[in-house]
């Protein structure tokens, strides 16, 4: 798909996208189509109208429904023109040119043009994204060119270049995400992001036996183990201004988890290849900004590792002991993730980072709270509001949850400092990150984002293909830019 920016208005296609109540205007004036011809429906929230051009010389018109102005937040454009470039790719248009004249002068658009541009942009390649690396055969598609119809050439073709920036980050991360478990290793993981960033000024480390043991990290070697696709650690520092606080993105990174020894019991575990979507969110998020040139100090770590059941493999009544003194006693091998995750947290504080951003698809409990379109989002108040707030653009919603002191005593161990499950069957995110804080140094300003609900989308709506969604990638880029 191909952007441009053109005082002239020549396509197969005009995209009009439209409120709710602008239907009566547009039904009566007669120009913009013929009279009559709009029902309620076709301004509801993903609506796609198709209206025909009187005449073959003449373009046909694709309705966008934007649903109630009332009820519009910044992230609808970017489904508005998911659908729409779906819906161009589906007809097999070639061109279509972007009007905004039937939205006129309200305030959503005043003086924030080149952000609906971007956001344009962004809705269009993450709408038409698929994964289909596995597939023998793939229907061709036509490349689309989208116009947008502007003498301000310079501040729009901007706009798209940072539309596509945002857009290929998420898409990388949700190219990661969908991958099968035996198309992404632990060691492949590593080796993917060293060639991601190679001749960038990000820098990456790839830590492996005996590096692991020697640095520390426990529960990573404890949790890898099981599996032959021995366990990473990477590391990549993004330091193009030093004089700013350096910020931890933490990003657990399981590339498959049958549970281990405590093996899932599902009928179908398959999507637990997705166990790996906030390694992708953080590996994407410094995409954004390594690409976009944004002046940071970030060091992104992934802890990975297969999940695996062997004769070698992580035993339930097992103790692991942490490189900050922390004793940890082993009551269920499927709760790896918040393990490897404490290694991490630990390890933050050691290379001098004063906040710390966890996301880990950690828990089912979060989903029956939440559903499937918002992440939980525990820990520093301040952090937290930051982050939702950063999250608002692109959609990507967090609800904040209560730290209850008074559940830190369901983890309670007989022979260890903790166990790492909970001996009540309540609050499991919030018990889940209780266990998280343990590994936290009190000078860490921190927060745990629990994603496994918003990690993946079952239809093909909005910006959203099935699949993985890349979740947080854009958030995150969105809270490191607003610090710099």
């Amino acid at each position: 798909m191909k952007f441009e920016v053109s005082d002239s208005s020549v396509a197969q296609v005009v995209i009009l996208p439209v409120f709710v109540e602008d239907l009566p205007k547009l039904s009566n004036d007669g120009k913009t189509v013929r009279k009559d011809r709009l029902l309620p429906h076709v301004g509801a929230r993903h609506g796609v109208t198709w209206i025909n051009a009187p005449a073959e010389d003449e373009p046909d018109l694709l309705i966008l429904g934007m649903g109630e102005e009332a009820k519009f937040k910044p992230y609808m454009m970017q489904e508005a023109a998911g659908n729409a470039s779906r819906a161009l790719q589906k007809e097999q248009r070639s061109s279509a040119v972007v009007t905004f004249e039937a939205l006129g002068s309200r305030k959503i658009l005043s003086g924030c043009m080149p952000a609906v541009i971007a956001a344009w942009v962004e809705g269009s390649l993450l709408g038409t994204y698929s994964f289909h690396k596995y597939k023998s055969s793939v229907a061709e598609q036509a490349e689309t060119t989208i116009i947008f119809k502007s003498t301000a050439g310079a501040a729009w073709k901007e706009a798209i270049r940072v539309g596509q920036i945002r857009a290929e980050g998420t898409m990388w991360a949700r190219d990661l995400t969908n991958e099968p478990p035996n198309g992404l290793r632990p060691r492949d993981l590593a080796e993917r992001t060293a060639e991601r960033f190679a001749g960038t000024k990000a820098q990456v480390a790839i830590y492996e036996e005996p590096d692991l043991e020697h640095l520390g990290f426990a529960g990573l070697t404890a949790v890898g183990r099981g599996s032959i696709h021995p366990p990473v650690f990477i590391e990549v520092r993004y330091c193009t201004d030093e004089t700013k606080p350096l910020i931890a993105l933490i990003g657990k990174g399981v590339t498959f988890d049958t549970g281990g020894i405590s093996l899932k019991r599902d009928n179908d575990i398959s999507d637990m290849r997705m166990d790996m979507a906030g390694a992708a969110a953080v590996l994407g998020a410094l995409d954004i900004l390594v690409r976009s040139g944004a002046e940071a100090n970030v060091a992104v770590l992934v802890p990975s590792a297969e999940n695996s059941p062997s004769d070698r493999a992580l035993l339930p009544g097992e103790v692991i002991r942490y490189a900050n003194g922390v004793t940890v006693q082993v009551g269920n091998t499927d709760s790896e993730g918040r393990l490897i995750l404490a290694d991490a947290l630990i390890y933050a504080h050691r290379i001098g980072a004063k906040q710390a951003i966890d996301l880990a698809t950690l828990t089912y409990s979060v989903v029956g709270a939440l559903g499937s379109k918002v992440a939980a989002v525990l820990g520093d108040d301040e952090l937290a509001d930051a982050l939702q707030t950063s999250g608002e653009p692109s959609g990507e919603r967090l609800w904040q949850m209560p730290l209850v002191d008074e559940y830190e005593a369901y983890m309670h161990s007989d022979y260890a400092d903790a166990c790492n499950i909970s001996s009540v069957g309540e609050a499991g995110v919030i018990t889940s990150s209780l266990f998280l804080r343990k590994f936290v140094h009190p000078s860490l300003k921190w927060t745990h984002i629990d994603m496994n609900g918003p990690k993946e989308s079952a239809s093909c709506t909005g910006e959203f293909a099935v699949g993985a969604t890349g979740f947080g990638a854009r958030m995150l880029a969105h809270y490191v830019t607003n610090l710099s």
